[in-house]
């Protein structure tokens, strides 16, 4: 049996990994939000930065000009430091006939949605099947980033090529990879990453796998202690963290610090839209799914008439980021237009169990015990 002074012991060096990563980002508590893109805009992120947290910029479908205003916005607000997400383009190419089957199936909500058809030329030119924009625009949008001199930025869906790894190191901007399994926190820290989020099954997602299959779902408490044993970097838990003693447990665990998403939904700085919030109320992790048809990858989504409509094509679905390409533009029009039940709700699975006012409610209680 552990004795009273080896687990107080335990405790201290946990709080001791979270502030030494802290006091590397120039922050005050070691919680990140998440980058959810459509939700975690300039105001949240600045929010969590002011609460002595780290706020997190997604950059998904932006381009350079937009994350400069987004960066300009966020230090208006507060001049806290703060990070910025970019994903790792995706290496497959994909054609609007890959889609044909799931196109033609949702080609009455496209048109009730006043979106172009994906396989007329004029739907060929809209949606980004191939993620062409996202390749011709990295570079750019790596720049812009750069300029904006954030604390980190964290890859996601792999981690920074020899060229990005060195301009962050130079510009000493902590280079932060996602990792969901042990095999690819050992080729994060390879690739010169600094610090390595653990995206945990509990996650809402997308995935963010990039050598092994999204199927591949390692919990938190699995994944976080070899992931820190094995890299000697510090861990940031991803997944299903809402609550200040699921923080204190992924840090006994190994982590160093913990990033939540879905906790920070419910506050007034997210852009989280009424439905949701009121999803946020009742929802419990029995009213999710685990679900590929948005992206192509493993997403855990609120059930929905769409996905229920859709549940058939998905064994058929052409791999990530197809579906992204055509599901993208059809669930933020949702979203835009109020038809909710056809928006997109990605949630872990601590859903429904914290209902913070403020930015700063939820930081202060995720970080209670350290």
């Amino acid at each position: 049996m552990t004795s009273t002074s080896e687990s107080i012991g335990i405790l201290e060096e946990a709080q001791q990994r979270a502030k030494s990563l802290a006091e590397r980002l120039g922050i005050e508590r070691a919680v990140l939000s998440a980058p959810m893109t459509g939700t975690a805009g300039p105001e949240l992120v600045a929010a969590v930065s002011a609460a002595g947290g780290l706020g997190v910029l997604p950059t998904g479908g932006m381009t350079a000009s937009e994350i400069e205003k987004a960066a300009e916005k966020i230090r208006s607000l507060t001049d806290k430091p703060f990070a910025i997400q970019i994903r790792i383009p995706p290496k497959a190419a994909h054609r609007p006939q890959d889609l044909h089957e799931l196109a033609e199936g949702l080609a009455e909500v496209l048109k009730g949605l006043r979106l172009p058809d994906p396989l007329s030329p004029e739907g060929e030119a809209f949606y980004d099947f191939a993620s062409t924009r996202e390749h011709e625009t990295f570079d750019e949008r790596f720049k812009a980033i750069l300029a904006a001199k954030p604390a980190a930025v964290i890859s996601t869906s792999g981690g920074f090529r020899e060229p990005e790894a060195e301009a962050l190191f130079d510009a000493r901007i902590m280079n932060i990879g996602t990792a969901t399994t042990l095999r690819e926190a050992k080729v994060l820290r390879a690739a010169k990453a600094d610090a390595i989020i653990c995206q945990g099954a509990e996650a809402a997602g997308p995935r963010s796998n990039f050598e092994d299959s999204d199927e591949v779902l390692t919990g938190l408490m699995s994944l976080v202690p070899a992931a820190a044993r094995a890299t000697r970097l510090p861990v940031i838990a991803a997944g299903g963290i809402s609550e200040g003693t699921q923080a204190c447990g992924a840090l006994l665990a190994g982590a160093s610090g913990v990033m939540a998403g879905t906790a920070f939904l419910s506050t007034r700085e997210s852009l989280a839209s009424p439905y949701v919030r009121n999803v946020l109320i009742w929802t419990t992790a029995a009213h999710l799914t685990l679900t590929r048809l948005y992206t192509g990858r493993l997403v855990r989504a609120l059930r929905s008439p769409l996905l229920d409509a859709l549940q058939d094509y998905e064994p058929r679905l052409p791999a990530w980021p197809a579906p992204e390409a055509l599901m993208g533009p059809l669930t933020e029009a949702a979203r835009r237009q109020g038809r909710e039940e056809l928006e997109a709700v990605y949630l872990g699975q601590s859903a429904g169990r914290s209902s913070w006012r403020t930015a700063r409610e939820a930081v202060e209680a995720l970080s209670k015990y350290f």
